[in-house]
Formats: structure tokens, sequence, C-alpha cells
């Protein structure tokens, strides 16, 4: 009679849910410096989207989600240590500059970390980070083949992503070249996309996650001169700077959906959430006009505002099987709950010291079992700056000097009556303010590489 071994029946039954399936694949899929109004399930009316927009009408969308915090790096940090940014190693955009001895990239989170790569793996999920990574250089603490993951490939440095026509990209720790500047075969979302698909072909039997984190439509505003999505736009009335924005974003749509039909083809969708978000609010680098498109929808503010307009994102999820088709929700959530969601879908245990709430009832539709988190915390650093959303309420300090809340001045929005937050409401209600000023405190623990008041360190 044959008999599995001992090591290969334990690896199946590691791969099983609870219901007998196999542990869901997920895919998290974040575009860099989209606003909250820039894709048409959202509001926009110019630029063209329309796979996330049927991803949207297939799944669920919510109004009240939020990126870590206001800029790339800690955001990022966020999401992946179930965290805010109150208590995560990473609160700004904390560089470091190439020596003889590491290249440059960003402050590495320490080898102690948990990521949610690392949970995964607990569950022997393949894992991969493809796009871009800034959480430690090369061969560092941080490096994402030392935080969980198998596979990676992209940018490594946020710097270096500032340009779509790179030279080189990562590949684990090998550099490997791409085509000249102003060439298809040097433009590097087309590569990380590549990459997305065949890594999605390569592990279709077992599960997976994929970190997907796209560059678009951050920074040097560059796409193919030939690219449709691009040429789409040439007879509008725009600046040129606006049209390789919009075509910008319009491919990676394309490249969504690309994902999508890619998922069904290989007969896993039902299998597989995927989750559509940005990682802050609109950015106006390479010369973008700011609110040409009402890239903020209705929100105040962008990038490195701590108003609703640098934090609050889009957050679409499709999950044909799971997902009930064309909901809405105004579940308040953040990136940093992703940890706890993917955890719970992998059946391992959340690690203490997270600030995690898993929204994986929401996605089923368990509305009665969604556990509400009870504020969500922000903070940011160079500008240095913090917020709290409690409910309908938000309190925030867009100057913060010192830990001490009453050194700045407090700012107190009602967002149900205003959304946009035009109306400080901090002098009529002092109890109110006195409440939050209690939060700002007991969110924040100290951190020796961002503290209050302390200026942004040299390269």
């Amino acid at each position: 009679m044959n008999r599995l071994p001992i090591a290969l029946l334990l690896l199946l039954l590691s791969q099983l849910s609870l219901n007998g399936q196999r542990s869901p694949n997920i895919i998290f899929i974040m575009a860099d410096d989209l606003g909250y109004g820039q894709v048409g399930a959202y509001g926009q009316t110019e630029i063209q989207t329309p796979c996330i927009d049927k991803m949207a009408e297939q799944g669920l969308l919510l109004t009240d989600y939020y990126a870590g915090t206001a800029v790339c790096a800690p955001s990022r940090c966020a999401l992946m240590t179930g965290q805010h940014v109150g208590h995560t190693y990473i609160r700004g955009n904390y560089e470091i500059k190439a020596t003889e001895q590491h290249e440059s990239g960003q402050l590495p989170i320490p080898d102690e970390t948990i990521t949610v790569a690392e949970k995964l793996k607990e569950a022997d999920y393949a894992t991969a980070c493809i796009g871009k990574w800034g959480l430690g250089y090369p061969l560092s603490e941080g490096d994402p083949l030392n935080q969980g993951f198998d596979f990676f490939y992209g940018y490594n440095c946020q710097r270096h992503a500032h340009s779509y026509y790179p030279k080189w990209l990562w590949r684990n720790h090998d550099k490997v070249d791409l085509g000249e500047r102003n060439t298809v075969e040097g433009y590097s979302h087309y590569r990380l996309t590549t990459e997305a698909r065949k890594f999605i072909v390569q592990n279709k039997n077992q599960p997976f996650f994929l970190y997907l984190a796209y560059t678009i439509p951050h920074s040097h505003i560059q796409i193919p001169a030939t690219d449709p999505n691009f040429t789409q736009y040439l007879s509008k009335d725009w600046p040129a700077v606006q049209k390789r924005l919009a075509g910008m974003i319009s491919l990676m749509d394309q490249d969504v959906g690309g994902i999508l039909d890619l998922l069904k083809d290989l007969q896993i969708d039902e299998n597989t959430l995927v989750i559509f978000t940005s990682d802050n609010g609109a950015a106006t680098a390479g010369g973008v006009i700011k609110d040409f498109f009402n890239d903020s929808g209705p929100l105040r503010g962008i990038k490195r505002n701590i108003y609703d307009g640098g934090t609050r994102v889009p957050f679409i999820a499709h999950w044909p099987g799971v997902i009930e088709a064309g909901r809405r929700s105004n579940h308040i959530g953040a990136h940093w709950d992703l940890m706890a969601t993917a955890c719970e879908m992998a059946g391992v245990d959340l690690q203490p010291g997270t600030d995690s709430v898993s929204y994986l009832p929401l996605l089923r539709g368990d509305l009665e079992k969604q556990t509400q988190h009870d504020y969500l915390y922000f903070e940011l650093h160079w500008p240095t700056k913090r917020a709290v959303r409690q409910g309908d309420w938000v309190a925030l300090q867009e100057n913060t000097s010192s830990v001490n809340p009453d050194i700045n001045k407090i700012e107190l929005y009602n967002l149900k009556a205003d959304l946009g937050q035009e109306n400080d409401l901090a002098a009529n209600y002092p109890e109110k303010i006195k409440h939050f000023k209690k939060l700002l405190l007991e969110a924040h623990t100290p951190n020796k590489h961002f503290a209050f008041g302390q200026g942004r360190p040299k390269k």
C-alpha cells in the first residue's frame, strides 16, 4: 500500500482552509500616488478606467478606506506589518545613501519585524513582491527576500522608482538590464506586469500571495508614445503632462483587467481575492497640475497632507463566489488590516502587537461578525503631522512640532456633515478636542528615528 510521506501530507493539510478547500490566493495591487478620485468607480469622468470600474461592479467598493499615511514608505510599512504609523518602525521617507558596503535605498525594517508575507509562509504560501519595495536596501534586514518573500522583481529603492526608464531592475539580488529611455523595451511597467502574470501562472496549483506594488502614476509622468492607452487622449485639449498621466492610469487599468482575465482563464478566480488600492493620495510630481482631473474627488488635500485627500484611497475587492457583486460599504478600514485578513484567510494565528482588524467577514457579507476599529491613527514625519478618525469625526494637526498635543493647533471636522473638511469645529467642541488629545498621545509610541520636532536626517 502506497503511503504519502508525512511531510507531504502535512504540507497538503496546511494548504486547506477550514471548509476543506485550498487556502485562497491573495493578490494585493497597490498603485503609487493614485488619488481617491482618479478612477471612474470613484467619480472620475475624464480618465478611462473601464476594467477597475468593472471590478467594482463585480465586487466590493469601500468609500472610507485609508492608506497607512500620506507618503510612500510608512504607508507600505503599515501595510506589511499590520500596525498603524504610530507603532511602525518606519514613519517617514528615510533615505539611505549608497556606500561601498551597500546599495542605496530606505531605512530597513528590522529582522524581528513580522510581515504579511512571513505569516503566509507559515501556511506554505508562495510569496512575491513585484514593483516598489522601499523598506530596506538590498541585502539589509529589510530586504524583501529577508522579510518573507520568495521572489522580488522591481525597484528596491523609492528614488530609483521615480523613472519608468531606469535601464535596470532588480530580480532578487541581480540587476536585470532593460532597454533604453523612451523605448517599449525600456519601460518598466510592462516588465512588472509580465513578471506578475508569470508568477500567477507558475503558482496556480498552490496558494500564493502576490504583492503587486505598481509605480503608476508616481513621480516622472512617462509612457511610450505608441501606447494606445496614451494615444486615445492625444486629441484632448489638455496639457501634455495630463495626457500622459491619463494614459498611465488607463494602462494600469488595462493590466488590472488582464490579471482578472488571467485568473478566470486559469480557473482560479473563485479562489483568489484581488484587492486594488493606492499607497496615499494624488501627487503633483512631474509637473502634474493639481486637481486638473479632480484627483481627490470630494476630499481635501493630496499626498503629504493629513487631510483625507492625502490618506483616504480607493479600495476595490474582487472575489467571485464570495463577494456579492455591486456592493458598496462605508466600513472604516486601513492598510494595516491586510495582516489580520490574510492570517484569517490562511488559517494562521495573528501575532500580538498589531492594530489590524480582519475584513474577511465584510468580504463574505457577514456584517454582524465584522469587528470595527475604535479609531484610526495617522502619523507622518517630514513634513510632520498626525490625525485621528473616530466614527464620523477627525481631529488633525497639519503641523506637529511636539508629541504634546497642546503645542500645535488642532483642527476638528465632522465628515458626515463636511466631507471636504472645510469647516473647522474645534472651537465649538472643547470636550471632543480634549478627548482627541488623549487619543493622539495614546496612539503614539516613541521612535528613535522619527521624533516630533526632529528634522529630516541627512542621507
